[in-house]
């Protein structure tokens, strides 16, 4: 019990470091916060202008429409609100116009509710409404329950969802237009720091004779990186559509002075499924079914300090992305690609020339190898200056 103790405080230390290290492992923290609760604000903005308008301006009917509508056009990007908001205006013209339509052929409110409710219902199963679709539910229900049953109501309905809907976007866009751009490259430079980890680990397990455990350790941390990458994928797409119709993009992005994060994204992407191919290899080279041939401690040595610069390339690749990269980090990068390419070439050179019972896994890791040197970018395209880019967190940046 004492071992197993000393064993889970140890990892739980480890995995500490690790969170401390990398911050897309990190609980989301104030900016985060800030930004949800600036949304939050907006959209209670949003329903109370509506109000103002349809309520106390127009005195609509059913005014309640007008800041209902604007409260959930308030989206998490502005492309979303103008999207959303339109797919939301034409669910509700169907379900008022279908309410209404019903009604004037069967008065009783029950029984038109019972065939107005699944019909409308149903275009939640359009796969391009999605939850939009419930708009037109709630909207008859709206109708049948509350007001006049008539088609002059239909004008009065779709001029207040059209008033919610165009303050839902205007406050939007206008009032600190969310921008999400720094969690993006924070995910993947989390990912591209624990790729270059991993290599370290291999190289350190090929230095010290490769055994299954330690093989079976490095492919479930493969499996977390996919996850890790996944989201990062995830955040670079909201990172793209938060700069569509966003007046705040551009200066933002200037502000962070960071690359794109679907193109790093793109990168690490690749990285990932490298660095899952090597690990795949030495699964199979340690199982005894696959009986596949690999390195001895005595031999390993050049496969060994083929890991390490991999790993040293894209651990800088990660700092370029969190803006800590220097003209030396680049010299390094450089070199770190210039040897791993010769130290590449040279083995499998040598694994050409002797004729070994059973190369393949050999071979299949320093096919792996090339891949994970392709993806990289050149030494060029990384470090432009040695300035933060992420060091300030503009408010009404996603920070999840």
């Amino acid at each position: 019990m004492i071992g197993l103790r000393t064993a889970l405080a140890s990892t739980r230390s480890g995995f500490d470091r690790v969170r401390d290290r990398i911050p897309a492992a990190r609980p989301a923290g104030r900016g985060h916060r800030s930004t949800m609760a600036a949304q939050s604000a907006k959209a209670a903005l949003a329903g109370i202008l509506a109000w103002l308008v349809a309520g106390w301006w127009l005195d609509s009917p059913l005014a309640v429409i007008a800041p209902w509508v604007a409260i959930v056009t308030v989206q998490t990007t502005v492309y979303r609100s103008v999207r959303d908001g339109l797919w939301q205006l034409g669910a509700m013209a169907i379900g008022t116009v279908v309410a209404t339509g019903v009604h004037v052929f069967v008065p009783n409110t029950l029984a038109a509710m019972c065939l107005v409710l699944p019909a409308t219902l149903a275009l939640t199963l359009w796969r391009r409404v999605g939850d939009q679709g419930v708009y037109s539910a709630t909207t008859a229900l709206f109708v049948l329950v509350y007001g006049t049953v008539s088609f002059g109501a239909v004008v009065d309905r779709l001029r207040e969802a059209a008033i919610g809907a165009v303050i839902g976007v205007v406050v939007n866009a206008v009032i600190l237009p969310p921008v999400y751009h720094r969690r993006g490259l924070e995910a993947t430079q989390a990912v591209s720091w624990e790729a270059g980890e991993i290599l370290r680990s291999i190289a350190d397990g090929l230095r010290s004779g490769v055994d299954r455990d330690a093989v079976l350790r490095w492919d479930e941390r493969g499996r977390e990186l996919t996850r890790m990458a996944d989201r990062a994928r995830t955040l670079s797409g909201w990172s793209a559509e938060s700069r569509r119709w966003n007046p705040r993009y551009e200066p933002v992005r200037r502000q962070s002075a960071g690359p794109d994060p679907e193109e790093v994204a793109g990168v690490v992407s690749r990285v990932v499924g490298s660095v899952n191919g090597l690990v795949r290899v030495l699964l199979e080279g340690t199982d005894e079914a696959f009986r596949s041939q690999l390195p001895g401690p005595e031999s390993a040595g050049p496969y060994a300090d083929l890991c390490d610069r991999l790993a040293q390339a894209c651990q800088t690749y990660s700092d370029h992305v969190a803006g800590r990269c220097t003209d030396e980090d680049r010299a390094g990068y450089a070199e770190a690609l210039s040897v791993a390419g010769s130290l590449s070439a040279e083995l499998q050179a040598d694994l050409d020339a002797r004729s070994a019972a059973d190369p393949s896994a050999l071979g299949m890791f320093l096919l792996e190898v090339k891949r994970l040197l392709i993806g990289l970018p050149s030494a060029e395209e990384i470090c432009p200056s040695a300035r933060g880019r992420l060091e300030a967190e503009p408010t009404g940046s996603l920070d999840a």
